[in-house]
């Protein structure tokens, strides 16, 4: 098992009060930002020498999430740089967004060569704020997506220069330098929810990374295993398969239950919920963890809040 850590570089240039998106121009602090940027190095460079296998650099836009990273290649280029072992993931490029994937290719290629062959691939479906900041449509982001996915591969791999004339990217000639370090080129990952993204992964044997409740991550896996052997002849191993889990780092238990305790305090309210069964109203307890929801105990309903969904409760406990 590989352990990979995830920063998404965010920026918040004041101490109350949640920040817009988007973030006009004039909240920008060129002090601050200088100082996260050199900050953020020395933080790669200690997740480097901590032992963790990987490190992922998201892609955001216009937004305070991930503010400082609207180029996750970028900020992979200074980090091979500050490091010397950790593998370097995109987790992941918006490939929607780019009206030259070729120069993707290129980019990529060269961010491996600089890391010495320590760069991983993630590609990922575009949201609906990075489609909005770059004027995509909604309807175009899957086959943006997938035929951008389709020339990288090729420019990565082809032995001489072909042309290239699809849907949405058309090349009279694609001839890439460098080539990526990594024969025939960096492994492929994408973050996935969705069946058709499961598919597709499957079909591309690219490795999938899943979120959310434990049960239906585990489901969504098995399906993606099953797939991948019984529709696309591919043996899928626990190496081609990951899952996104919050965690907390401290030098020692004692200054991680400091630390902690707060957030615990602040995020430990139950999510309930209110339903009516047989014309009685009752409170049921929603539990993410099994993916189930149950009754509600008395000291749930004395500790619980009320959501009315899901993205309400994120919304609660992020406030």
């Amino acid at each position: 098992m590989q352990v990979w850590i995830r920063q998404s570089m965010p920026y918040h240039c004041q101490e109350e009060g949640p920040m817009p998106f988007p973030v006009p121009g004039w909240m920008w602090d060129r002090s601050l930002g200088e100082t996260l940027y050199k900050d953020r190095m020395r933080f790669i460079r200690r997740v480097d020498e901590s032992g963790i296998d990987g490190i992922i650099f998201t892609e955001h836009h216009y937004g305070p999430n991930g503010g400082l990273t609207p180029s996750p290649l970028i900020t992979l280029a200074a980090a091979t740089q500050v490091t010397e072992r950790i593998k370097l993931v995109t987790m992941g490029l918006s490939l929607a967004l780019y009206s030259q994937p070729v120069r993707v290719a290129e980019e990529v290629a060269m961010v491996d060569n600089l890391s010495g062959g320590r760069v991983i691939v993630g590609i990922m479906s575009s949201g609906a704020q990075n489609l909005y900041s770059y004027s995509v449509a909604a309807e175009e982001e899957r086959g943006r997506k997938e035929e951008a996915y389709d020339l990288i591969v090729k420019a990565w791999t082809e032995e001489n220069p072909f042309a290239w004339h699809g849907e949405y990217f058309d090349y009279e000639c694609v001839s890439i330098l460098p080539r990526p370090m990594q024969t025939p080129h960096p492994p492929i990952w994408s973050p996935v929810s969705a069946v058709e993204s499961f598919t597709w992964c499957a079909r591309n044997r690219i490795g999938a990374i899943t979120s959310g409740a434990t049960k239906a991550a585990a489901e969504g896996l098995e399906f993606f295993g099953n797939y991948a052997r019984d529709e696309c002849g591919w043996d899928v191993g626990p190496a081609d398969m990951g899952i996104a889990r919050e965690f907390y780092m401290a030098p020692t238990k004692a200054k991680f239950n400091e630390m902690a305790a707060p957030v615990e305090q602040k995020h430990a309210a139950p999510w309930l919920r209110k339903r009516k069964e047989n014309g009685e109203e009752v409170v049921r307890v929603v539990d993410l963890d099994r993916g189930v929801e149950r009754r509600a105990t008395p000291e749930e309903i004395e500790q619980g809040v009320f959501y009315k969904s899901y993205d309400e409760y994120k919304e609660g406990r992020a406030a």
